[in-house]
């Protein structure tokens, strides 16, 4: 077995460990003389079935050949996720010398769990009938917001804990990989997308994953689907190891698209990400997950290298489904750490949530631009339809939600960087003020630079497709990114 370090992106690029050449392409890896097609992520089999290289992590090449570096990190789970990859990648792909890198954040998942709308009805009534005073009980079901004390001397209610950290890579995996089939249709051309595996240990996701939304299932086939229906029929334990196999089965699938041909999913290796700032002459940062990535920048001593512009926040607790905006709560600690050292950082400024949520845009017209791909996204995610119905296209959006018009946070936050003024957007300061663990901006004259958009406003379908066809012109627009 020969442990190696592959070169990203895998085009047509040679290393030397112990005295074996090794080449790296789409599809072919040769080492010495033998030549290996790749079987299962992170190995290559030879030709006798045997193990001959494991890629153990993966090393970027040197970004001293491109002077822009642009970073997109979210969670990329939901359909807003989804449209502001495809902005970012129709504004980044004329631009010269810049290099896109595309991180994902895992979330705890578990396996197994998904009540029925009648279920899920039962419980919000006995959280009203045992918590009259705590408002709603949807905001509370899905915010997790009861306590184990809480929860004492109730036999009614419990509380749902997180399944094994393999589980959260096996699902970031599938999602990652549905990620990469979309934007691989949009680019005609192989991606990579590297998890942050090591936030798994830093990140604790605030949902109560017993009433989530299963994303991963808008983007299955029909046979995908009444086989996931057989197997949540099965006992609780019987299930969960099931739905392992289930999703092994469904990454392997969507690994072989013939639209995915020289395509990854890999771990990210922190280090020559770092080393990637360091040698890059502009870093742009687009985050729309947790903080700790940028946390372990200032720690590692990189981030004045780097220009962020995040989603996150807010300055109305009462919008909140959880004590804190989602982001902030996957991670608080590591937001008030940035926050109090945002200075650090070349340029750094947020989009709060009522900002990002200020916009709505036709689904017609996310169709028009993001196919087949984002309106099975936006159909699960935003209408809320039955995956199968999505899968045998019993519901589109053109039939269906042809006048209907969506809030896309993460669209809309990353547009207030891409396009000078979009939606009458401003840029103002915000304080932080931490009120018993809560994070909540306050508008000052000084402080972390924050984008205000005041008035809410839809875009029909051709202000959609005119607003983001746009941005495929991104080199004659002035100093928006780089």
């Amino acid at each position: 077995m020969i442990c190696l370090t592959a070169s990203s992106p895998l085009n047509n690029k040679r290393l030397k460990l112990s005295g074996n050449t090794v080449q790296f392409s789409p599809a072919l890896v040769n080492v010495g003389r033998e030549s290996i097609l790749p079987s299962r992520p992170g190995a290559f089999i030879g030709p006798d079935s045997e193990v001959v290289a494991v890629v153990k992590y993966i090393k970027f090449e040197s970004s001293a050949m491109y002077q822009n570096v642009v970073i997109y990190y979210n969670d990329s789970v939901d359909s807003d996720n989804l449209a502001a990859a495809m902005a970012l990648m129709r504004a980044m792909e004329t631009r010269p010398n810049t290099r896109l890198l595309w991180i994902v954040e895992p979330r705890q998942v578990s396996f197994g769990l998904s009540p029925t709308k009648e279920q899920q009805d039962e419980c919000e009534k006995v959280v009203k009938k045992h918590f009259p005073t705590r408002g709603n009980p949807w905001k509370i079901l899905f915010g997790g917001l009861l306590s184990e004390s809480d929860l004492n001397g109730i036999e009614e209610l419990m509380k749902p804990s997180y399944g094994p950290k393999q589980d959260a890579i096996l699902h970031r995996r599938l999602t990652a990989w549905d990620q990469v089939t979309c934007m691989a249709r949009w680019s005609k051309a192989s991606v990579e997308i590297l998890m942050d595996l090591e936030s798994l240990d830093e990140i604790e996701n605030p949902v109560n994953l017993n009433f989530h939304y299963k994303e991963e299932l808008a983007a299955r086939s029909v046979e995908e689907l009444m086989s996931y229906q057989d197997i949540m029929n099965k006992p609780f334990a019987q299930r969960v190891e099931s739905l392992r196999v289930w999703y092994r089965r469904c990454i392997e699938r969507v690994e072989t698209r013939p639209e995915n041909h020289g395509s990854s999913v890999r771990p990210l290796d922190f280090n020559s990400l770092c080393d990637a700032i360091q040698t890059a002459g502009s870093v742009r940062f687009f985050g729309g997950a947790s903080l700790t990535i940028l946390q372990r920048f200032i720690q590692r001593g990189v981030a004045s290298n780097v220009r962020c512009h995040l989603q996150v926040g807010s300055y109305d607790p009462s919008a909140n489904l959880f004590p804190n905006q989602f982001n902030i709560s996957l991670n608080p600690k590591a937001a008030r750490f940035v926050f109090n050292h945002f200075t650090e950082f070349s340029d750094f400024a947020v989009v709060p949530s009522q900002a990002a949520q200020s916009t709505k845009y036709s689904l017609t017209g996310l169709k028009h631009e993001g196919g087949r791909c984002l309106e099975r996204r936006v159909l699960g995610f935003n209408c809320h339809e039955d995956p199968l119905k999505i899968a045998e296209k019993q519901v589109t959006i053109e039939k269906d939600y042809p006048n209907q018009a969506c809030t896309m946070p993460d669209l809309t936050a990353f547009l207030c960087a891409l396009i000078p003024n979009f939606n009458g957007s401003t840029l103002g300061y915000a304080q932080v003020d931490d009120d018993d663990g809560a994070l909540i901006f306050r508008r000052e004259s000084s402080g972390i630079p924050m984008y205000d958009i005041m008035d809410n406003r839809t875009l029909k379908e051709t202000e959609v497709v005119a607003t983001l066809s746009s941005l495929a012109g991104g080199k004659d627009m002035p100093e928006l990114v780089l």
